[in-house]
């Protein structure tokens, strides 16, 4: 549809599907009825109500609720994966109360390029938040983001037991600080892995041991019947 204004009269001309043009032209205010009007009144006071509805379940999740670091507790909200850390965000300005524990990856360093930091969520495609346990928090919780629900039972959120979270968020705290200094491979000793390049392709085997500083693992294959070890590059395998 094209739409141009006329020169003079401030006319708006429009095609509709067949072609055929169409002139109107602005209303202003005092052309109205008072039946219009108060059609008009009733939907922008409607549209204020749910407005203050909404920013009033976002303040009841919010870290400003009275008596909030007494009775608040953690529950666990599910988001797209790689989402967590723009959503905690985003809750964080609104006063939510939000934790994305983080692991520490570096890159390997290549053609004499420093290696590379990469924090990335521990547990992709959650989130912590810590609320008021009411309807209206949680409610408000998932007005106020893009999280896509609450982890529960029966439509009930599972508040996570306050001596559990503690000892999570002290073992995050350790492992930030152990690893602040030092990379950290994409694999575990005991981890399966397949081989997809060098003398060993398309076999698999299991991790024995690491070697960060030079960026491999020492790995057993089976060859001839026994579990034989072999150093490996961490590009030439797949987790």
């Amino acid at each position: 549809m094209k739409r141009r204004a006329g020169k003079a009269t401030g006319m708006m001309t429009v095609r509709d599907t067949d072609g055929k043009q169409l002139a109107y032209r602005p209303m202003h205010a005092a052309e109205l009825t008072e039946e219009e009007r108060n059609r008009i009144d009733l939907a922008r006071d409607r549209a204020e109500r749910l407005r203050d509805g909404h920013n009033s379940l976002i303040e009841a999740a919010s870290s400003r609720f009275v008596r909030f670091d007494q009775v608040a507790r953690w529950v666990v909200a599910t988001c797209r994966q790689g989402s967590e850390e723009s959503i905690a965000r985003e809750l964080g300005e609104l006063g939510i109360v939000t934790w994305c524990p983080k692991e520490h990856l570096r890159t390997r360093p290549r053609r004499k390029l420093k290696p590379v930091d990469i924090y990335r969520p521990y547990f992709g495609g959650y989130l912590f938040v810590r609320v008021i346990p009411t309807r209206e928090a949680f409610a408000g919780l998932l007005a106020a983001s893009r999280l896509q629900g609450i982890m529960g039972r029966d439509g009930v959120p599972y508040l996570m037991p306050e001596k559990l979270m503690n000892i999570i968020i002290l073992a995050a705290k350790k492992d930030e600080t152990d690893q602040k200094d030092k990379p950290k491979m994409p694999v575990r000793v005991g981890q399966r892995i397949d081989i997809h390049s060098g003398v060993f392709a398309n076999f698999q085997a299991t991790v024995r041991r690491l070697i960060p500083e030079r960026w491999k693992l020492e790995a057993e294959v089976s060859l001839f019947g026994r579990m034989t070890p072999v150093e490996l590059d961490i590009d030439s395998i797949e987790a």
